[in-house]
């Protein structure tokens, strides 16, 4: 699980409330606040102004949204919140030496949806991405490593006396309304896929395939949608689609790799990250492969 580094308490002579004292900054499109909790409380209130991307630092919670079941909310987990959408939280553990602690970046509904409409006109051009929308309820989710990164660089430029602060906050904000988006969505698609009904097996599957290809794909994620062992499930993928999972998922992503190649102005490195590569000597390794040249010899033969 990855979780975001907890910053500094409040000094002790500084606490001036035991409950949800805060701290933070203020920007022109969004504020982070940094919460702490340094007593025992239960069915405690909360919402927020604006679309919230709450993480816990420290200590243990349990929140209740509107279905009243009660989840543990622990570092490495990220709250999804909307505006206005009241959560129930209860402190169990929470102590004057063992504090509470978690942080909360609201952003401006305004911002929020002006970017959800942009991502949404470039993921709508040719790609296997459907249209995007941020829930109307709240959602608990595990960290990735793109979240905590994206999560330490607002945190450090929003402390800063940077004179270009704004401007960076909000390239930041981009990539985290689109890390969340991506998050958000693939837990749907594992919920949702649950109870699909589609006479074809693995349509949920390939969905969840197309929608998450720009990320790395992990065995481990199509096995929960699938709910079956890795070899059972290994199995009935070849006799359905007559290849692997792992061959599909590359063979899309070397769809949107030419795609990109074609049409988009990028590196050979900035390819291979734009299709979910941490290695672009590993995706020039794949895409020889599977297209017998490389991406750069691609790359020419296209543009004569």
């Amino acid at each position: 699980m990855f979780k975001i580094k907890p910053t500094d308490l409040i000094p002790i002579a500084q606490v001036s409330n035991l409950v949800e004292q805060k701290r933070g900054f203020n920007l022109n499109v969004c504020e982070l606040n940094i919460y702490e909790t340094r007593k025992v409380v239960l069915d405690f209130p909360l919402n927020f102004s604006g679309f919230t991307i709450t993480s816990m630092l420290r200590g243990a919670k349990k929140v209740r949204f509107k279905d009243r079941i009660s989840k543990n909310y622990l570092p490495g987990n990220t709250i999804l919140a909307p505006s206005n959408t009241e959560l129930n939280i209860d402190f169990p553990k929470a102590s004057f030496i063992n504090p509470t602690q978690c942080s909360a970046l609201t952003i401006d509904n305004t911002f929020v949806n002006n970017v959800v409409n942009e991502l949404n006109e470039y993921f709508n051009k040719g790609t296997l991405i459907k249209n995007w929308t941020l829930l109307d309820n709240s959602l608990l989710l595990n960290n990735n490593q793109e979240l905590v990164n994206i999560h330490r660089k607002i945190s450090r430029i929003a402390s800063s006396k940077d004179s270009f602060k704004e401007i960076h906050i909000k390239l930041l904000l981009k990539e985290i309304i689109l890390c969340v988006l991506k998050m958000q969505n693939k837990s749907i698609l594992q919920e949702e896929a649950k109870f699909n009904t589609n006479d074809k097996p693995f349509s949920a599957l390939i969905d969840f395939i197309h929608q998450n290809i720009y990320d790395e794909i992990k065995i481990k994620d199509l096995l929960k949608i699938a709910d079956m062992s890795k070899s059972a499930f290994y199995r009935a993928f070849v006799n359905e689609l007559g290849i692997s999972p792992k061959q599909l998922i590359i063979s899309e992503k070397m769809k949107i790799a030419k795609r990109l190649l074609d049409n988009e102005d990028l590196s050979i490195k900035e390819t291979a990250y734009a299709v979910g590569f941490s290695s672009s000597n590993y995706f020039i390794r794949l895409f020889k492969k599977h297209e017998g040249i490389t991406p750069n010899q691609y790359a020419k033969k296209e543009l004569k």
